[in-house]
């Protein structure tokens, strides 16, 4: 037993009270004369005792009811197990706000996030001003973390909104972690208030070192259907934009509701233009995708979005993409004979009459020279044997400045040359022996279309065994140390040695084939991916040197652009119009600009002294458009089932906070007790009355 308020116990004292009235009462009687009519004494002698009896009585149950009253302020508890005790000991807690964009989640009592929070601001009427708490609301990282009074508690929580950012619940459990281990001599408590979507909950491993041992309490909102339509992907190849042309693009999403979504409209937008519009009857529980098109009208960089339908979660319905659309692009194609180039001329000239951006030169080796490299994007070497070393330095060179390389090794290529001279200052990949033998491309192995390649060979791949190449010979790509080099395969031959691989080099790029452009090695020229491939790996060289990848909102964004240097000013601005200066982060002979924290979704602009320099789309993670709670036994499985407690916006908080600490709240029975004692003394001190009033009748 222990008293939550113990200061009320000197309420206590009161109960004297009724006492020092009756002691004081008895002390002011006066005897007064009475006729000396003995029968009567002996008449009432038995009623007069029973009437003392009924006013000690009374006089008791005022003590007791007095007592009761002042022991409910003192708000008495009882644990089992538990001994007496007259004070409460602190309490160490560590409170964690879900601020993932899936709390947005509108409901009629509307937003779940405002539901969590009124929850949270209940929760913190509960703590005294000697109990160590931190607040930590979270996303894809902890939003804050110090330790603050109660009242600074609650600002901060009065100013909180949902962000854009998807869930990280470990690094929030591990600074709470941290938080409780800095008190070990206090009980230790940990609330989760959360949507408790799906995504992030299962890559916590269940009971981790670094958990607390600490009573956790988590919010449930309910088991009510959170359905929910999204867009998660737009794919399309974006090497192949030009204007006036169109460009087959495929976007995906979901439908995780359980009803259908009928004449549900998807809405195509491209550089601010509505350019496709459908209506669709989405499934439920089960994904789409909806097929269109992309006709840019003109050249730089555009910007775009497929949107499906409002819902309750908007911010999913939305997924933008860029393209760059490029005015022109020069390539050069060089070989030692004229011969060397004839399948790439036929290939490209075929691309180039119906890419209007596309503009070809073709020559010899020995042409090689400064005026000619100072005028391209995309140089092609065909079955290169050797260079001078002032056309080896040429070339690298104009790697190092930002330039494309494509290069087919001759069948007698000088290796010594390759990998003492050219190579090294091109890509950590060296040309080892010749594997197969020229002339036996019919029994020789073709590509592999199973293991992980490039977008490059994104449809070239077809069922039919004649429309596959076949190698008879290729040289084996040997990788050196990296060093400040990044390279990757783009394709893989069936054996699972490289055929291809690209490779930074500060700004540029360089693409290694692996086999000679000759009929006595492989039947590739001859095929029909031949000509898309090239027209494709010129397209995509020709573009802005930056890594395709997705930003998502909450990252860290790293973005590469040639011609800018760690001395240019550079202006971010959001797509809420927001502009802020960005630092630059050289690397690896390239200058990378970052950006620390992209917290909004939409399209982003880099502008320099006016000027925009970048577009690039960032977008929320479609991990967290599945709303479908995490069941409960995983939650009881990663915190323990003894130390879980769960409970729902209905539910007292603070009955069920200080009854798990303290035990059960006993103020309840106390001022019941009292209330019955009082009537009971009512009827004791009026009684006698009523029977006295009645004998003279």
């Amino acid at each position: 037993m222990q008293f939550l308020n113990p200061i009320a116990l000197i309420g206590l004292a009161t109960a004297l009270i009724p006492l020092a009235i009756h002691l004081l009462h008895r002390g002011q009687s006066q005897p007064q004369p009475f006729s000396n009519l003995d029968f009567l004494r002996r008449l009432h002698h038995s009623r007069l005792r029973r009437l003392r009896l009924r006013q000690w009585l009374v006089l008791l149950l005022r003590t007791l009811i007095i007592a009761l009253i002042a022991l409910a302020f003192a708000r008495p508890a009882h644990q089992a197990g538990a001994g007496w005790g007259g004070s409460t000991a602190p309490v160490v807690a560590a409170v964690l706000l879900d601020c993932s964009y899936s709390t947005g989640y509108r409901q009629r009592g509307g937003p779940l996030f405002d539901q969590l929070r009124r929850q949270a601001q209940e929760l913190l009427e509960i703590f005294s001003r000697r109990d160590e708490v931190v607040f930590i609301p979270f996303a894809s990282r902890p939003l804050g973390g110090d330790p603050a009074g109660r009242d600074q508690l609650a600002v901060q929580l009065g100013e909180l909104a949902p962000t854009q950012e998807a869930t990280d619940l470990e690094p929030a459990l591990r600074a709470a972690a941290d938080f409780c281990a800095a008190h070990p001599e206090l009980r230790q408590e940990i609330y989760i208030f959360s949507d408790l979507a799906r995504h992030n909950w299962e890559q916590i491993p269940p009971k981790a070192e670094w958990l607390p041992q600490a009573q956790v309490y988590i919010a449930d909102l309910g088991t009510g259907e959170r359905g929910n339509v999204h867009v998660d992907e737009v794919r399309f190849s974006s090497w192949l934009a030009a204007p006036g042309k169109k460009l087959s693009a495929r976007a995906r999403g979901a439908n995780t509701a359980s009803q259908p979504a009928p004449q549900t409209a998807v809405d195509v937008y491209l550089d601010g233009e509505r350019v496709r519009h459908q209506e669709a009857d989405l499934r439920p529980g089960e994904e789409f995708q909806f097929d269109f098109a992309l006709t840019p009208r003109r050249t730089g960089l555009l910007g775009g979005y497929v949107e499906v339908q409002d819902d309750a979660l908007p911010l999913d319905n939305r997924r933008y993409f860029t393209l760059c659309v490029p005015d022109s692009f020069q390539v050069l194609v060089l070989g030692h004979q004229p011969e060397d180039t004839y399948y790439p001329r036929r290939a490209l000239a075929a691309s180039a009459a119906a890419d209007p951006a596309l503009a070809l030169r073709f020559g010899l080796v020995a042409d090689l020279e400064p005026a000619l490299l100072q005028q391209i994007q995309v140089l092609l070497l065909c079955n290169l044997n050797y260079l001078s070393p002032e056309q080896t330095a040429l070339v690298q060179n104009f790697v190092a400045g930002g330039g494309a390389l494509v290069l087919f090794p001759s069948p007698q290529a000088d290796l010594n040359f390759f990998n003492r001279h050219l190579l090294p200052g091109l890509t950590p990949a060296r040309l080892a022996q010749v594997i197969g033998q020229p002339g036996s491309r019919s029994t020789g192995q073709g590509l592999n279309s199973q293991l992980p390649y490039h977008p490059l060979f994104e449809g070239l791949f077809t069922q039919v065994a004649e429309d596959q190449p076949h190698f008879g010979a290729f040289f084996s790509l040997a990788s050196a140390a990296m060093g400040d080099q990044e390279s990757a395969p783009l394709v893989h031959f069936a054996d699972g040695q490289p055929a291809a691989i690209l490779c930074w080099k500060e700004e540029g790029r360089v693409v290694l084939f692996a086999a000679p452009l000759s009929l006595e090695w492989n039947d590739l020229p001859l095929k029909g991916l031949f000509a898309p491939l090239m027209h494709r790996l010129v397209r995509y060289l020709s573009l802005p040197a930056d890594p395709e990848q997705p930003y998502l909102v909450g990252q860290t964004l790293r973005r590469y652009l040639p011609g800018t240097s760690a001395a240019d000013r550079l202006q971010a601005e959001t797509p809420s119009g927001r502009k802020l200066w960005i630092s630059a982060a050289p690397q690896a002979g390239r200058c990378w600009w970052q950006i620390p924290r992209a917290g909004e979704a939409g399209l982003w602009r880099l502008w320099r002294e006016g000027q925009l320099v970048d577009l690039f789309a960032v977008n929320p993670d479609p991990r967290e458009a599945d709303l479908s709670p995490v069941p409960r036994q995983r939650l009881e499985q990663l915190f323990g089932p003894g130390r879980t407690r769960f409970f729902q916006p209905q539910d007292e908080l603070r009955s069920l906070v200080l009854g798990k600490r303290y035990g059960r709240e006993l103020w309840r029975e106390c001022l019941a007790l009292a209330l019955l004692l009082l009537l009971l003394e009512l009827w004791l001190a009026r009684a006698p009355q009523r029977r006295s009033q009645a004998v003279p009748a």
